[in-house]
């Protein structure tokens, strides 16, 4: 008996050790089993995809690599060839959908999810309203038909050097990254040959698009964007980290941000937006909390073609442009649309090649910090829209000489640029500048003005500077009260200067002495208003006298009537600088012309 149960006791032992490796040879095909049972002749490529995602796949592989080689580089995994590969390679849509859907198979498939390297996807692969308990990788990969992911929540997405046909995923949800295209090498080039359409789509890392090729749907998706050329829409999305758009990005088409919120960078480094007479980027209304990148990286410059357009855009770090160029035709629209935008660091505009009358819009914008540019960098002339731009100050080029050939760029004239310029120079201590700003902003304001009043501005800024620099009426004054005074004692010596008062004086004091003619005083008395020194009371030019006198040894003669006109002259001169005077210093004339 006991040799019996020791027997028995041995049997279970040798079962116990035997069970585990047949149930696990068992469930290594699980995935492949349950697929059998839905899908009939599975082709190569699929088995390996449900081999590699099998929960009890413990020898997998980065990939399940569906072609003769498993190096994403290998010209035989070149997706732009994926019309020559072999039926063997293909993988249907609907498999991978079922893989998504069906519970019996989404509790076979391991964690680490789908990863597919070199596989063409037959069908149209729809995955909308499904929630994917895993992420899809797909790299190098060959997808024709369109891709529908409308309202799809998957924890991440990867099409890294994948060629596809369109994009149609409003309200994507995925919670990590979504990479289609990346600023390396390693896995090839994005290609897009339709439309990529995520409004309102929501990315809890970071959205790349680096080194993807993007081109607008022969057949737009909404007849009421036809015009536009969409190659990529992400307008009303919610990017927690940053967007790239870097390393040889292409688009051929409009990429539009509309309303979007960026958590971090928006990197265009070396992206080149291709949209002529059209918006190529838009980013209007958009919130970007990081920076605003439009620069070269080598071999790569950022280029445009087409409208940049970041109107009532706000950026939470710099927006910078170094080294892009703004490409157009001349009979285009191209160029820089920041109409509005908010920056709360610095704007750099820096070796910036703006062809063929490319447009810098900075109507209404505002700069939290500097205004960073060279002058090589501005637009050609009438090409500069700066009304109602403000900024705190300047990095270089901030002298007033500078700045005034800058604004004198602007299509028409505005009073806001100048007044804004004079502001930050005498923030930064350049008083003189600022004075010379609002002067030139006074000769802007009428130079195509008619006639009088192009005069009466000549007077104006001759006399005070149009009330930016009222001591200058003390001069003009000086000048008229020394040339008077010249003019009184050339006509005391040429004897046409005659008592007024009394004119028949009273016996009792006719040998009472004279008041005396002093030709300064007598200057300032006719001069000044307000001011009397009496010798206008006592003398007055007789114009019925004429007389000769030596001037710088010359004998000339000298009439008493022109020496009245010219003090009445002198009298209106008196009264019209005093008044000027007066109202330069209160600030009356530049409170009028405001």
């Amino acid at each position: 008996m006991l040799g019996f149960f020791a027997a028995l006791s041995g049997l279970a032992s040798a079962a116990k050790s035997v069970a585990p490796a047949t149930l696990s040879a068992r469930s290594q095909f699980g995935l492949l089993k349950l697929a059998d049972a839905e899908f009939a002749n599975l082709t190569h490529a699929e088995r390996a995809l449900l081999e590699f995602a099998d929960v009890s796949n413990t020898n997998r592989s980065e990939w399940a690599a569906v072609g003769p080689s498993a190096n994403p580089l290998d010209s035989s995994n070149d997706p732009k060839d994926a019309a020559k590969w072999t039926h063997d390679r293909d993988i249907r849509a609907g498999l991978i959908r079922w893989l998504t859907v069906d519970h019996a198979a989404i509790e076979r498939v391991d964690p680490k999810g789908i990863r597919i390297l070199g596989a063409r996807i037959t069908g149209p692969l729809d995955l909308s309203y499904v929630r994917v308990p895993f992420a899809i990788t797909m790299v190098r990969c060959a997808i024709p038909e369109r891709m529908t992911l409308q309202s799809t929540e998957i924890p991440q997405l990867d099409l890294n050097g994948t060629y596809t046909a369109e994009i149609f995923a409003p309200g994507l949800n995925v919670r990590g990254d979504l990479d289609l295209g990346w600023d390396n090498h390693e896995y090839g080039e994005f290609h897009a040959a339709g439309e990529v359409y995520l409004q309102g789509a929501k990315v809890g890392g970071q959205l790349s698009l680096g080194r993807g090729h993007f081109h607008y749907s022969k057949v737009a998706l909404f007849d009421y964007q036809a015009s536009q050329k969409i190659a990529i829409d992400i307008s009303d999305a919610e990017i927690k980290r940053s967007l790239t758009l870097c390393c040889g990005f292409e688009s051929d088409g409009a990429v539009i941000l509309d309303g979007s919120t960026i958590g971090g960078d928006l990197n265009c480094v070396a992206g080149h937006f291709t949209n002529p007479n059209n918006v190529a980027l838009s980013a209007s209304s958009a919130t970007i909390n990081g920076n605003v990148v439009l620069a070269r990286f080598d071999p790569y410059t950022f280029e445009s073609d087409g409208t940049l357009n970041f109107v009532t855009a706000h950026v939470g770090g710099y927006f910078a442009a170094d080294h892009a160029k703004f490409k157009g035709k001349a009979s285009e629209q191209h160029g820089l649309n920041a109409e509005g935008l908010s920056v709360r660091e610095s704007f750099v505009w820096h070796s910036v090649t703006l062809e063929n009358g490319a447009v810098l819009d900075l109507g209404g914008a505002s700069i939290g910090g500097y205004l960073l540019d060279d002058q090589a960098s501005w637009p050609a002339p009438g090409k500069l829209l700066p009304y109602g731009f403000t900024y705190t100050g300047f990095g270089s080029d901030s002298d007033a000489k500078t700045r005034l050939r800058w604004l004198a760029l602007m299509p028409r004239f505005n009073p806001q640029p100048y007044r804004q310029l004079a502001r930050v120079l005498r923030k930064q201590g350049d008083d003189e500048g600022a004075v010379r700003v609002l002067i030139a902003e006074e000769d802007a304001r009428y130079l195509n003005s008619p006639f009088i009043r192009r005069a009466w501005a000549g007077f104006l800024k001759a006399t005070i500077g149009y009330g930016h620099e009222p001591l200058l009426t003390v001069l003009w004054s000086l000048a008229v009260v020394l040339l008077g005074w010249a003019m009184v004692a050339i006509g005391q010596r040429a004897g046409v200067m005659r008592p007024t008062w009394p004119e028949t004086p009273p016996a009792s004091s006719a040998n009472s002495p004279y008041e005396r003619l002093h030709p300064l005083l007598y200057s300032f008395d006719v001069f000044l208003p307000f001011v009397n020194f009496h010798q206008e009371h006592y003398w007055w030019p007789d114009a019925d006298v004429s007389g000769e006198c030596a001037v710088f040894g010359q004998k000339m003669n000298f009439s008493g009537s022109f020496l009245r006109y010219y003090l009445w002259l002198q009298i209106v001169a008196g009264w019209m600088l005093s008044a000027i005077f007066l109202a330069g210093v209160t600030g009356l004339i530049r409170t009028f012309e405001e």
